[in-house]
């Protein structure tokens, strides 16, 4: 019995089919009255739910015209504090307020890894759609997108693609030729030594804005890559101060989002390094809380906020209409000129 490729979801029978059990007692496992079962039953269904990606549907959900009117957003991030995050706030916020108008709400879970997921999915609610926000590297990402593809919803990657799933869109800004733009003027401006200082954790974006850098730099500067605590200002601070100590005062210091730039302004600021004289500095993202940084930090325009709407957008046109109107689109960044490259 297999449902790949398949449009149909696997049902309650199913399971119980292919577990030998009856469809009460997958009902009981499933319904947490598992003190009904044995330990081998349940540990049989379980692996049948996994392998067949049946997911608990609501009574009547078999109607074709009957909605939850519901979608839910899965975030995977290692930092409990995932709503922290001011990236993942700005997209959470355009896809709130973009279902809010069209009567929809939304529905967020943050799970810190592939474990965290595959228990949320056992007993997940019941939506319309699902949209995911994934981190981790790229063998990770993949398998919680093809997790996420056997509940059999249309499914939104945020910041990620993943073409050969099905029934699926993806949704990113253009990160590679923001990076690539943003290096270009380091350049310009005589940089020869670029350290790229990125969060501790993979995230998809920060890979393309590494690829940006190191693609303009190609043949024209040695890229260093440095990891830094995001989540942790004095100790993104600490790890600046530490490279600086290994390498050396390089001629620029792009940071993979605002956060860790102006943790790079406060490390150059305690060891009386000028800037944009000595070191230039540079960030990623430009949300409202750069206008803090002193001076006022170089950055690239994110439209995360846009990127929520039009996943949002896209997974009710698919609701609507059975299939997506576009399965991939990137949005546009642009510059946040700043007080931190040279003229």
């Amino acid at each position: 019995m297999t449902f790949a490729g398949s449009r149909r979801a696997p049902t309650l029978r199913d399971v119980a089919d292919k577990a030998g059990v009856s469809m009460m007692t997958v009902s009981n496992v499933i319904n947490a009255r598992a003190g009904r079962v044995s330990k081998d039953t349940q540990t049989r269904i379980l692996t049948v739910i996994d392998e067949l990606g049946y997911r608990p549907q609501r009574s009547g959900r078999s109607l074709r015209m009957q909605r939850e009117y519901a979608i839910g957003l899965t975030i995977v991030h290692p930092d409990r504090r995932f709503l922290d995050d001011p990236y993942l706030n700005e997209v959470a916020a355009g896809m709130s307020n973009a279902l809010a108008n069209a009567g929809y709400g939304l529905m967020i879970n943050g799970v810190q890894d592939i474990d965290g997921l595959k228990k949320i999915v056992a007993h997940a609610a019941g939506v319309d759609a699902l949209a995911v926000f994934a981190s981790g590297d790229r063998e990770s990402r993949h398998e919680i997108y093809r997790i996420l593809e056997r509940l059999h919803h249309p499914l939104a990657i945020i910041q990620d693609d993943m073409p050969e799933l099905s029934d699926t869109c993806s949704v990113f800004q253009d990160d590679f030729a923001g990076a690539r733009d943003l290096a270009d003027s380091l350049l310009a401006a005589g940089a020869e030594r670029i350290v790229f200082a990125a969060p501790t954790h993979t995230w998809p974006a920060v890979e393309r804005r590494e690829a940006g850098v190191r693609a303009a730099a190609h043949r024209r500067a040695k890229v260093t890559r440095i990891g830094c605590n995001e989540t942790d200002f004095q100790a993104g601070i600490d790890q600046i101060l530490s490279a600086f100590d290994r390498l050396g005062i390089p001629d620029a210091i792009v940071g993979a989002n605002d956060q860790i730039g102006i943790a790079a302004i406060h490390a150059a600021s305690r060891r009386g390094v000028a800037i944009p004289e000595t070191l230039m500095v540079a960030g990623f993202n430009a949300f409202p809380f750069r206008q803090f940084s002193l001076p006022l930090i170089s950055s690239v325009s994110s439209p995360a906020y846009a990127i929520g709407e039009t996943v949002a957008e896209s997974l009710l046109y698919r609701i609507d209409n059975n299939r997506f109107a576009n399965p991939k689109q990137v949005l546009s960044v642009a510059p946040a000129p700043g007080a931190t490259i040279r003229n």
